[in-house]
């Protein structure tokens, strides 16, 4: 898998979104999120955490694309350009919809994802990248009439 995944990147160089991902210094981003802290709190027994950097990333899909959590959790599960650019391991298991919410709610507890998303938009501002919200995304352009018969439009 990790040969695929580093394939997938190569092949990928010019996507818009790694484009992006590349441009951000997400030290700088990061270190509003006090990473002690959150490897303390998710320390506390069970699984291993996920990568709070790659969980993160993914509330900035969430923001740019304007997926619900259901819909980023299946976004995280069928477009390569998202996992790389979370940067989630491809043998790794995902987040669900339910732990992308909490990382969430706990970022936005102490104000810090507020300051994480300022930091990501000062930075892209000031290179002159600017992000347009996504209008639609597939699903929602009535592929029910395209593929009538398919179990999930039936």
């Amino acid at each position: 898998m990790q040969l695929f995944m580093a394939n997938a990147k190569a092949g990928l160089t010019d996507d818009p979104l790694l484009v992006v991902a590349d441009a951000i210094k997400w030290e700088d981003v990061e270190q509003y999120m006090q990473a002690d802290y959150w490897q303390a709190m998710f320390r506390k027994g069970g699984r291993a955490p996920y990568n709070y950097r790659a969980m993160f990333r993914a509330l900035l899909l969430a923001r740019w694309f304007g997926l619900s959590y259901p819909k980023l959790e299946r976004a995280l599960r069928v477009r390569l350009d998202f996992l790389l650019f979370c940067g989630f391991d491809g043998n790794a298991k995902l987040p669900d919809a339910s732990t992308l919410s909490r990382f969430r709610s706990r970022l936005v507890e102490g104000g810090t994802l507020a300051a994480m998303f300022g930091e990501v938009d000062r930075q892209l501002r000031d290179k002159g990248i600017q992000l347009k919200p996504a209008q639609r995304a597939l699903v929602e352009l009535g592929l029910e009439k395209v593929l009538p018969e398919h179990p999930a439009y039936g």
